[in-house]
């Protein structure tokens, strides 16, 4: 039977490690031999257990019983401080044992070693003071207990683990069957709006289940039929139209984008949308601003007819400003339907019939979560394989259910479902309160979190932390407490979050605005990271006693690729006031340079991650911090070495060191690092791995192995690492005999394996052969890369359609290969790269294989440098070669020619680069769903280029004969080029025309002209291009004109202009400025003039006001909003304005402006410097001022 549904105390988890740390022979003896009193810590276990069997009951009693919540928060202050004494204790001891073995090893002279017995003395007795202190203190608690009425819980039985079970993709959903069809009509039907975008809202109240029912819409299996494109974005009450925004755009390029720029953000989705159908879910929208909501939605104007937007929200009013919109109201379930979802989730595939006592009880339960299937689905997690009719009438009678709401702000189920959980996943669960509503996260991140802060322990059947702490998560994912929020990140629901922030209230604190906070005891920190984390910000961590976690967070999925900037006073004050960290983070802060000294004091910390700083060395004190568990130095490019102590860090498990690019090596006695589980150097400059890596027993991931020419390990050293998985790259592996030591072939965890050689030139292409023949791996591989491989022909493995889960190939660099292996018969294979390959001149039959039709599944082909490929021969199937191929990119191929291949369906974007010359016209228009072309130094023979009708996005780069663009005529009239968003012609020297009349493209977004040198014109009728935001002529040195009949694009918002001098000379006059029709453009927001010729037209411009108002500016104390200002390269500048700078102003930037760095650099000349103090970060060069 399962075990008893058991309501434990939050802090009993911690009593239990304490107690069973101090009974430990290894602690007892500790005791005994450094002079701390023994039976003092006896007394303090004692007194711990006292208080054990009352806290089951003090849980209850907490809610209602504000004396009670006031007395087990104190208590749990007490256990955390009675955490940190033991710590600190066993702290000693290792230290006292690592200086033991050194003395040892290195003679040290006898004037140490009876000095250090000395102050080890005084240590001790200030303990065993400590320890008396702690114990007073518990025992004030012991006499409280009876006072407040709290009990000792009979029969307590141990509560067992809910049986773990794999992530549920698929939601249990009942009662929404009639919803979700009349919402699919709409959604499949494409004439339900006038409009070519149409919206859907959904509205309910939280844990209602609006997200649950947009996503059984989202994965259809009629969207993908119905739709081109579709993405996902989770807009919260933290609205971020950039953030949105750029999810949006991620999701439908499948590319990471690092512009923050909303403008170019927006640009860049309404082409990838331009006439094409999507469907977009904007979950959990809250602004009620109808500006927010217009400019957000400008984008999906260009989307075809039938394109869709669902959004859920709890507010009605958002979407009232939603005209066109059917809006859903979302219901709570019925009882029946509330008990199917609770009893599909407590019986899972046992038929609930079975047990009529428990169905009677459940459809009470289920009448008490009032509709909600967050409630439902909560607790049947809560109830799951306990089929015991005692456990069942705990959760109905339990008095949860009648507090009233406004002393707890939680759901009563949710409660309930917090209330029962173990003691051990109370503590993993109220953790996860500092991370913000939205916040994604992933296992491996907060597994090594939950280690940090001692939530783990050790498992007694020898299994390590980490997998303890997975099971943890996945309980806590069983119990829909998580909730999976795309491939591999998960999430808390809101009212899960709220929860978790509830329960938590006292010792975790997250900061996202700049309200007070109460920190004096609280122990778990995270904040809200921003550009610039002045110290100001930090000021109340001054009350912090006891801070163990510091935490910065972010909701933006594009911030790891922007700078920070944290105050260096906030690093000093965190390293020399708070002792008790345990996890650090200060990551992607750039003026992170270095770390003092006194990070030794920082002895209880187990987590430091210092990821993309440019720290250049870790100190060698750093290597005292004997708990550290986790060492994060992803992208520290500056990072150049390690501490030669480094294998003192005896409990370190995880070392990320992916991308120090200017790191060399590791540590010779890396080896000695035996707890370690993870090593990344992936993309550093080691050019060895040390000796006796087969010591790392413990290692499940190691990015990379590079063979060292005659020193260092060889792969053979991997077949003795039992756990290795995930990625991995070798270098250099030479020895046939090695590669099958490595036992590649039984390493079933390992997803992506790269094999690279640094000798191109081998002698010996058979032995070559041979090594990667031993290396091949298990069918489990997902993702395939081989460089610079020196044999003349690929093993036989290598194309096996046994391989059914490889998704990406690349080949590159194999110059002496002659031919392809088979890779056609991959089932799974999406991506393929093919680079490099010097001696193959056909590409034929071999690549597509027998017997199946080939490429079932590739999306994305790209051939580069093949500098002897001739000829692209068909299969000769029968059908098409490459049915769902959807990119194909030639880049430097001269030789190639003939045509593509016949018949590429699916094909959108081609991209055709670097001499390669035969691109025929018959060709193109074969290739019907083409909407993105880019011709790039090829095709020299072309000298006009008829524009298709379907294009997006047309870009041509250095084609030196094209002299003209022309439009196709069908039946004897132009075809309107209404698809085209975006036109770039570079480099075209002898370009001189557009087709007469101008470029019938009422949809262009962006127009670009650079390096034609014998252009003197721009198309005719400019100013139809009505849509035209950004026009750029760039280097025309002949252009006379750029708008004769009727002035600019009327909605231009960037117009550039670099070095056109001939335009200088040939609008001398006012007049010819006036025809521009700049001053009547009240969108342009930005206008950059430079360059030859520049100087007279803006001297002209400024001299008659032809600019407009919107870029007129008089004195920049009138800027109330400006927040940002950069100076730059303006040497004759001496001051900034007498009337000084705006209040608002938060960033100063002054680069390479000799007569203000001399007044304002080191805070030299007080009178000036204090004219700026005000700004909370101010950059000087290259120095950040904070």
């Amino acid at each position: 039977m399962a075990g008893a549904l058991i309501g434990e105390a939050f802090i009993s988890a911690s009593i239990h490690v304490i107690c069973h740390r101090i009974a430990s022979p290894k602690f007892v003896d500790l005791f005994w031999h450094k002079k701390l009193d023994q039976p003092l810590l006896m007394k303090l276990k004692r007194t711990l257990l006292t208080l054990n069997p009352v806290l089951d009951d003090a849980e209850e009693k907490q809610i209602e019983k504000p004396a009670v919540r006031e007395w087990l928060d104190d208590l749990k202050h007490a256990v955390f401080d009675a955490e940190d004494l033991l710590d600190e204790i066993n702290y000693e001891a290792l230290q006292c044992k690592l200086e033991g073995e050194a003395q040892t090893a290195d003679k040290l002279t006898n004037k140490v070693r009876r000095f250090l017995p000395t102050s080890r003395n005084k240590f001790y007795q200030s303990m065993n003071v400590k320890i008396q202190e702690l114990l007073r203190k518990l025992e004030d608690f012991v006499q409280l207990k009876g006072a407040l009425g709290l009990t000792e819980v009979v029969g307590r039985k141990v509560s067992q683990r809910t049986p773990t079970t794999s992530v549920v993709h698929e939601p249990y959903v009942y009662g929404r069957e009639e919803v979700k069809e009349n919402l699919s009509k709409v959604l499949f039907s494409d004439d339900a709006s006038k409009e070519d975008v149409s919206f859907i809202t959904i509205v309910g109240m939280g844990g209602v289940g609006k997200t649950t029912l947009a996503r059984m819409l989202y994965n259809d299996d009629k969207v993908k039929e119905h739709f081109t494109l579709k993405a996902w974005a989770c807009v919260s009450e933290d609205y971020d139209a950039i953030r949105v925004t750029k999810t949006l755009l991620e999701s439908v390029t499948s590319k990471t984008c690092n512009t923050t720029d909303l403008n170019l953000l927006q640009i860049e989705l309404r082409e990838q949308l331009r006439g094409k159908k999507f469907l977009f879910v904007l979950d959990d929208l809250w602004n009620e601003k109808y500006t927010d909501w217009n400019c957000l939605q400008t984008p999906f104007t260009s989307g075809a007819r039938g394109s869709k937007v669902i959004v859920t929200t709890r507010n009605k009013n958002v979407a009232s400003f939603m005209q066109n919109v059917p809006t859903q109201p979302l219901e709570p379930l019925s009882h029946e339907d509330c008990w199917s979802l609770l009893a599909k989730h407590a019986f899972g595939n046992v038929n609930c019939s079975a047990y009529p006592s428990l169905e009677e009880i459940g459809k009470k339960i289920a009448r008490k979560c009032n509709g909600l299937p967050l409630a439902a689905q909560t607790l049947g997690g809560l109830l799951r394989s306990r089929l015991d009719s005692e456990v069942w009438n705990r959760v109905l009678n339990n008095s949860i259910w009648e507090l009233p709401t406004e002393k707890s702000d939680i759901l009563p189920a949710l409660g309930l479902s917090y209330h029962y959980l173990p003691a051990k996943l109370k503590q993993c669960f109220i953790y996860c309160s500092i991370f913000p509503k939205d916040y994604e996260f992933k296992v491996e991140d907060i597994v090594f979190l939950w280690m940090a802060e001692g939530l783990i322990p050790q498992a007694e059947n020898g299994d390590n932390m980490e997998e303890v702490a997975k099971e943890y998560f996945d309980e806590l994912l069983s119990r829909s407490l998580f909730q999976t929020s795309g491939k591999s990140s998960f999430v808390m629901h809101d009212l899960i979050n709220d929860l978790a922030l509830f329960m938590s209230k006292g010792f975790c604190s997250r900061w996202e605005g700049r309200e007070s906070h109460e920190v004096e005891r609280v122990r778990h920190l995270s904040y809200a990271r921003e550009e610039y984390d002045v110290s100001l910000k930090f000021e109340q961590l001054k009350e912090a006693k006891c801070l163990r976690t510091f935490l910065p967070t972010s909701l933006n999925p594009y911030n790891s690729y922007k700078n920070y900037y944290l105050s260096k006073k906030v690093v000093q004050d965190l390293l020399s006031s708070h002792r008790c960290l345990r996890a650090l983070s200060l990551s992607s802060y750039r003026n992170v340079t270095q770390l003092p000294d006194s990070i030794k004091n920082l002895i209880h910390l187990r987590y430091l991650d210092l990821s993309g700083t440019a720290i250049e060395r870790l100190p060698s004190v750093l290597c005292s911090l004997y708990y550290l568990q986790t060492l994060l130095l992803s992208n520290c490019s500056s990072l150049v070495e390690l501490p030669a102590d480094l294998r003192k860090l005896i409990n370190l498990q995880k070392l990320m060191l992916g991308g120090c690019a200017s790191l060399a090596k590791l540590p010779v006695d890396l080896w000695e690092l035996i707890s370690l589980h993870h090593l990344d150097v992936s993309g550093t400059k080691i050019a060895e791995m040390p000796l006796q890596m087969s010591r790392l027993k413990s290692l499940r991931t190691l990015t990379a192995f590079v063979v060292g020419k005659s020193t260092g390990s060889t792969i053979g050293e991997l077949g003795e690492l039992p756990h290795l998985g995930g990625k991995l790259k070798l270098q250099n592996v030479v020895d046939a005999k090695d590669a099958v030591q490595a036992n590649l072939k039984n390493k079933k965890d390992m997803k992506e394996l790269e094999f690279e050689w640094g000798n191109e030139d081998s002698d010996d292409s058979t032995k070559v052969r041979e090594v990667l023949d031993k290396l091949q791996p298990c069918m489990n591989l997902e993702k395939l890369t081989v460089k610079r491989y020196g044999g003349t022909s690929f093993p036989n493995w290598l194309g096996d359609s046994a391989f059914n889960k490889i998704k990406v190939m690349r080949l590159e660099g194999c110059h002496y290969c002659f031919e392809l292996p088979p890779l056609g018969q991959l089932p799974a294979l999406k991506e393929l790269f093919i680079c490099k390959m010097k001696f193959l001149r056909t590409l034929g039959p071999e690549l597509y294989g027998q017997p199946f039709q080939p490429f079932q599944s590739l999306e994305r082909l790209e051939f580069k440098g093949m500098a002897e490929w001739e000829e692209w021969v068909p299969s000769g199937s029968g059908g098409p070669d490459f049915p769902r191929l959807l990119e194909l990119i030639l880049e430097k191929c001269p030789k190639l020619r003939g045509s593509l291949p016949c018949d590429l369906p699916c094909l959108k974007k081609l991209s055709v680069e670097g001499r390669l010359d035969f691109l025929p016209h018959e060709m193109l228009a074969k290739l019907t769903s083409l909407d993105y072309l880019t011709i790039h130094m090829s095709c020299n023979s072309m000298r006009s280029f008829r524009i298709f009708p379907k294009l997006r996005t047309l870009n041509i780069g250095y084609c030196e004969n094209l002299e003209s663009l022309c439009l196709i005529e069908e039946g004897g009239a132009v075809e309107n080029l209404s698809h085209l968003d975006n036109l770039n012609i570079l480099g075209c020297p002898n370009l001189v025309c557009f087709p007469q009349g101008g470029l019938p493209t009422p949809n262009l977004t962006q127009l670009e002209f650079s390096r034609c040198k014998k252009l003197k014109s721009l198309p005719e009728r400019i100013h139809t291009f009505t849509a035209l935001e950004r026009l750029w002529i760039r280097n025309l040195q002949n252009l006379e004109s750029i708008a004769e009949d009727g002035g600019l694009p009327p909605n231009l918002q960037h117009f550039r202009i670099e070095n056109c001098e001939r335009l200088r000379a040939s609008s001398s006059s006012v007049g010819d400025y006036c025809n521009w029709g700049l001053q009547a453009l009240v969108s342009l927001t930005e206008f950059t003039i430079h360059g030859r010729g520049s100087d007279e037209i803006l001297e002209t411009l400024l001299k008659q006001q032809l600019l407009p108002t919107t870029l007129r500016r008089e004195a920049l104390q009138h800027l109330t909003s400006l927040q940002r200002l950069e100076i730059r390269c303006c040497d004759n500048l001496q001051f900034l304005p007498e009337e000084g700078l705006p209040p608002s102003l938060s960033y100063l930037k002054i680069f390479r402006c000799s007569g203000l760095e001399k007044r304002y650099q080191n805070k030299t000349g007080q009178d000036h410097w204090d004219s700026i103090s005000h700004i909370p970060c101010i950059w000087i060069n290259d120095e950040v001022i904070i």
